[in-house]
């Protein structure tokens, strides 16, 4: 921050009897000049028995010496006057109105994926996706009100049968030769009063429990309440409550359900925020329960520290606590997971290391369709398994200090091992019960090491009508061993997408 000079009591005197004069005179001549093609002549200060007979209180050897009364009403106001700062405006405060803040944009993403699965599945699907996105703003007032809708369609260019959700899927789990499809995807009204805002409908929200998992043509969307404040100066706190999911590939609203136990359960339900300590710090509380599976808390704290143009140091820490509640319909849950990164940067590189443990004989898991696991090494593959522990060495290149804004790319190894899901195993050796094929691979309880290498380039357009266009390439591999339970894959991705402002 920039600090004033102070200067004596003379000095302030001086000017208020007169540099005023001298201000209103050069705004005077310089408005006249703006409307010219010659400069303005230099102002003519008001001579000393002008002022004299504008204050005609003070005695004239004063004001001959160029030094008013220091009993003057107007000296002493001028004097005593505190500039206070103009008060801080809250988005509400500033609302322009339901149509005055509104927006339309449109957001076209073209994805094509092939995907190949070691003795199993060959996946393919190349689609064109559109989301028409409506967001009001909201009424004046003390409480703003307003709403948001979203159209959703997609053309499915290519897809064999094997797509899966990379293409339309029906109520009755088939459809994948659907060659078009369109639904709402979002819908929501809202309010707001100062900086916090309610929303009920179908909605995308963003935490360490429900961030949507968003790698096809079309994003899942969720139904339920969620409210963001940030009236709090350096926090943000949401609470939320969500009871449907409407998946990808899907144009029908589904029950939510745990992404590797498959178990159905009817609200999620959350609370929790971050706070910037430190201009390059944050940390993050988290809690949540899904109703009669699991209780989940979630911490988080980052920091940075250094200049990329010598060496930027930053590290994070993430940490998930996972209990099973009420009828416990996935089992008996106890499960610990965390993982620590340390990266440091340089100019363009920047180098990552990261460690990743799962403490627990059960599975870490969390909400189907969601990227609801914030640990460092849940890349192609989770590394999740019980007991499982996982290294990850990562390079990235910020093509910003190369001269090329808008290139970024990243290169990235995981190897993990130490899995041992026998005592899960045990615990569903029927074949008829939900989880065996959760804990059992190819005859044996889920066991075994595993690895994966990847490659991310990207590239953001800086300017022309293609404006802020995003093109990624995504290369990965991954192969383990004959009783981990995630399969040999080779996957090869392209997305473009373009968004549009309409107004």
């Amino acid at each position: 921050m920039r600090h004033q000079g102070h200067t004596s009591g003379a000095q302030n005197v001086l000017w208020l009897a007169l540099g005023r004069p001298m201000v209103a005179t050069v705004v005077a001549t310089a408005a006249t000049a703006a409307l010219a093609d010659e400069p303005p002549a230099p102002p003519n200060p008001a001579p000393l028995t002008q002022l004299a007979q504008a204050n005609p209180g003070a005695p004239a050897t004063s004001v001959a010496a160029g030094m008013p009364d220091m009993n003057s009403p107007l000296i002493k106001v001028e004097k005593n006057r505190v500039n206070l700062p103009e008060p801080t405006l809250s988005s509400q405060a500033k609302s322009q109105g339901l149509i005055g803040d509104s927006h339309l944009n449109l957001l076209w993403r073209n994805y094509s994926d092939y995907m190949e699965v070691s003795n199993s599945s060959h996946r393919h699907a190349w689609i064109q996706g559109v989301q028409a996105n409506y967001e009001s703003g909201y009424t004046q007032g003390l409480i703003g009100f307003g709403f948001d809708a979203s159209l959703f369609a997609a053309l499915k260019l290519d897809g064999g049968k094997g797509a899966g959700n990379m293409v339309h899927v029906g109520k009755d789990g088939d459809g994948q030769n659907q060659l078009a499809w369109a639904y709402p995807g979002m819908y929501d009204i809202k309010g707001r009063i100062s900086e916090t805002v309610l929303k009920y409908g179908l909605q995308i929200v963003s935490n360490p429990f429900l961030d949507p998992h968003d790698n096809r043509a079309l994003p899942p969307t969720f139904l339920g309440a969620s409210l963001v404040s940030k009236d709090v100066k350096d926090m943000s706190l949401e609470a939320g409550s969500f009871t449907k999911v409407d998946a990808r590939g899907h144009t029908n609203l589904s029950s939510l359900s745990t992404s590797y136990g498959g178990v159905k359960f009817s609200r999620l339900s959350y609370f929790g925020g971050s706070w910037d300590y430190a201009p390059s710090g944050t940390l993050s509380l988290y809690a949540d329960q899904a109703d009669d599976i699991w209780r989940q808390y979630y911490a988080s704290v980052s920091h940075s520290i250094g200049d990329p143009r010598t060496v930027k140091w930053s590290g994070m820490a993430n940490v998930y606590s996972t209990h099973d509640t009420g009828a416990a319909r996935q089992g008996h849950i106890n499960n610990n997971a965390y993982s620590l990164t340390l990266s440091a940067q340089h100019g363009a590189s920047g180098l990552l290391l990261g460690y990743q443990q799962v403490l627990g004989d059960q599975f870490f898991d969390y909400v189907n369709e969601t990227n609801g696991i914030y640990l460092s090494n849940s890349m192609d593959v989770d590394y999740n398994a019980p007991h499982e522990r996982s290294l990850q060495l990562r390079y990235t290149l910020d093509g910003s200090y190369l001269g090329v804004p808008g290139l970024r790319a990243m290169l990235w190894g995981v190897m993990g091992w130490d899995a041992d899901a026998s005592a899960g195993a045990a615990a569903n050796a029927s074949a008829s019960s939900p989880l065996h094929d959760l804990y059992w691979k190819n005859g044996e309880p889920v066991h075994g090491r595993h690895h994966e290498i990847g490659f991310v380039p990207s590239y953001t357009l800086q300017s022309g009508r293609f404006k802020d266009t995003k093109i990624t390439f995504m290369a990965m591999w991954h192969v383990g061993q004959a009783h981990y339970s995630d399969s040999n894959n080779m996957e090869y991705r392209l997305v473009v997408n373009l968004p549009m402002k309409v107004f």
